[in-house]
Parts: structure tokens; C-alpha cells; sequence
């Protein structure tokens, strides 16, 4: 009972806290100096058409359409801004889907094809760090960083203290020390097969360049996003078409809204301050913003999963291959027959028996 209520008391704590934290969000997105300014030049504004003479009064009533034309393009404008910022967004979301895939992808096929213990635990470790240095390089740190996780992979014993210092002083990108490391392990274990089945060697050895490269791509990729932002003469020619926009609406509704129109125009910039704030958060979506990717979820998942892959390695005591001995049927078909026994599988020492046995009746 008590622990119930205690999962329940923390469930209602995270709900509180992640509340808490969007409205710290759309607080640091909207709250600024120029709200202030708005209100303040629409009541200005506001006032001086409302005591004006009637001429200019019908003279701003008759420029609504051509201001809501102006209008409809701004709104194209930023529609188009947001979905730009959102593409990039998505891209760098599907990025890093493959650099999760290929994390645990890699640590399999070290438990598949490398035979030296070693080595298979150093390629799970390798992907693992490869995950942190690529969310450390995306935030322009390092992984050695107090507010990255170097610190912690070393208590869990992921890395050592002599690799992450030799990873820090690093003058090229983090995740690229990973990736050579992992090239250098698999070429070790590989070799260490011997010069017998070299096609399997082959094999092996070209699906685990594969997984490497496309980890480099992904990670390249994830730094092209960060790099290249939008050009500068968009945001401009954007920010100088809504100033010329608010004046012109405030002008043109000032006459029917009256005193309501600096809340009017006040309400329509907020909205608009906030697609645009949501826009610029999505346009590097590797930070640590409310919109941004959950990274470090991203990276204890890999952890979580590399790790499971690591402990199914050592729990199942029966061949992947075969499945256990217990589901293994007592007589096989005339089918079975046609395929060679393989050395050292569950099925090789009772099928002797029954050719023998067929043989011989």
C-alpha cells in the first residue's frame, strides 16, 4: 500500500515538474521588453486616429483590404518559416532514430561475429560512448564536460579514465575517436578468426563497415543541421514585414476596436511571437529547449538496450540458431535429411543415428 502511494506521489510530482517547466518555457518565449513597446505605441496609436477628423477615419476604414493583403503574405511568410524549422527538426529526429538502430546494431553483430570476449564487450562499450559524444558534440561540448556524461560512464565503468582524456584532448569531432575505435576492434577480432571461413570474415567485416559508415553519415548529418542555419536575410526581410504589418493593422482596427485595440494587437503579436519562438527552438532541435530532442533519453535507451544485448549473450545457454534442445522434434521428416548436420549444433549427434538407423533397415 505504501509503495503505491509513494508511485503515485512521484508520478503526480514529474506531472507537476513537467508542467512546471512548460510554463517556465512560454514564459522565457514570450515575456520580454517588446510587449511593453507594443502596448504602449497601439495605445498611442489608438489614440491619435480616435481623435482625429472623420476624413482620415474613413480614409484608414478603406485600407483594410489592401492590410489584410499584407497580411496574407506575412502569414505565408511565417507558415513557411515554421515549416522549414520544423523539417529540420524532423531530419535531425530521424538522424539520430539511425544512430540508436546502428548503436545496438553494431553491439549484435559484435556478439554474432566477434568470438573474442574482449573485444565484443569493447565494441558495446564504444557504441555507448559514440551515443554521449554525439550528444555532447551536438551541444558544443565534449563529453569530458560537467554538465555531459563522461563522469558518469567512468563509475559505471564504460570508459576509463585514461580513454576519456585521451578523447578530450581530441581536436576533431568526438564521435570520430569512437568510430576509429571501432574499426580498429573489429579488425582485431576478426583476425583473430584465422585464415578459415574467410568468405563468413568477409561478411562480417563488410555489414559492420556498413553499420560504421552510416553511424558517420547520421552524425554528420546531425552536425550539417546544427551548422546551417536559416540565412539571415530571411529572418530580416520577415521581422521588417510584420512591423509593417502591426502598424498598418493597429491604424486599421483602432477605429472599430477602439480601446480594445492595443489587447487586440497585442494578442495577434504574442501568437505570432510564439510560432516564431517555436520555429527558432525547432531550427536547431539538439538543445535544451522544450521543443528540442529528448537526447539524453535518446542515449540511456542505447545504454538500456546495448546492455540487454550484452546480458542475452550471457544467460541463453542453448544455440540462437537451433532454438532450445527441448523443442528439437525426436523424428524429422525425410527433408531434414537433405541438409548437412553442422558441427557442433544440438542436432548433429541424434541425426547420426536415425540415417544409420534408416540405413540399415
Amino acid at each position: 500500500m505504501n509503495e503505491t502511494s509513494a508511485d503515485s506521489s512521484t508520478d503526480s510530482d514529474d506531472a507537476w515538474e513537467r508542467w512546471l517547466h512548460k510554463l517556465e518555457f512560454l514564459k522565457e518565449m514570450i515575456v520580454g521588453v517588446d510587449l511593453l513597446v507594443v502596448v504602449i505605441a497601439a495605445s498611442v496609436v489608438t489614440f491619435c486616429v480616435n481623435h482625429v477628423g472623420n476624413e482620415w477615419i474613413s480614409f484608414i476604414s478603406d485600407s483594410k483590404p489592401a492590410i489584410a493583403t499584407l497580411g496574407a503574405f506575412y502569414s505565408f511568410a511565417l507558415v513557411f518559416r515554421t515549416n522549414i524549422c520544423y523539417s529540420r527538426w524532423w531530419e535531425g529526429r530521424v538522424l539520430w532514430g539511425t544512430i540508436i538502430v546502428c548503436t545496438i546494431r553494431m553491439a549484435q553483430q559484435a556478439n554474432l561475429w566477434i568470438k573474442e570476449p574482449v573485444l565484443v564487450k569493447r565494441l558495446s562499450c564504444l557504441a555507448i560512448i559514440f551515443a554521449y559524444c554525439c550528444k555532447a558534440q551536438l551541444r558544443g561540448t565534449g563529453i569530458e564536460d560537467e554538465s555531459e556524461d563522461g563522469a558518469k560512464l567512468l563509475r559505471k565503468g564504460v570508459i576509463s579514465q585514461e580513454e576519456l582524456d585521451m578523447i578530450s584532448t581530441q581536436s576533431g569531432w568526438q564521435p570520430y575517436y569512437c568510430i576509429d575505435a571501432m574499426r580498429a576492434a573489429i579488425s582485431e577480432g576478426l583476425k583473430a578468426e584465422g585464415k578459415n571461413d574467410e568468405w563468413k570474415k568477409n561478411a562480417a567485416q563488410a555489414a559492420m563497415e556498413e553499420t560504421i559508415c552510416t553511424l558517420a553519415n547520421s552524425i554528420g548529418g546531425c552536425i550539417r543541421v546544427r551548422s546551417t542555419g536559416l540565412p539571415v536575410a530571411y529572418d530580416d526581410i520577415l521581422n521588417t514585414t510584420g512591423a509593417i504589418f502591426f502598424t498598418a493593422a493597429c491604424l486599421a482596427w483602432a477605429p472599430g476596436a477602439g480601446l480594445y485595440n492595443p489587447f487586440v494587437v497585442l494578442i495577434v503579436y504574442t501568437i505570432v511571437k510564439m510560432i516564431i519562438g517555436v520555429g527558432s527552438d525547432m531550427e536547431d532541435p539538439f538543445g535544451h529547449d522544450e521543443s528540442d530532442l529528448p537526447l539524453e533519453k535518446f542515449c540511456e535507451e542505447v545504454d538500456k538496450q546495448i546492455t540487454a544485448v550484452d546480458e542475452r549473450a550471457k544467460l541463453i545457454t542453448f544455440d540462437l540458431a537451433y532454438g532450445p534442445a527441448s523443442h528439437i522434434p525426436s523424428e524429422r521428416s525425410s527433408s531434414y535429411s537433405t541438409f548437412p548436420n553442422r558441427r557442433g549444433s544440438p542436432l548433429a549427434n541424434g541425426d547420426n543415428d536415425v540415417e544409420s538407423g534408416q540405413m540399415s533397415s
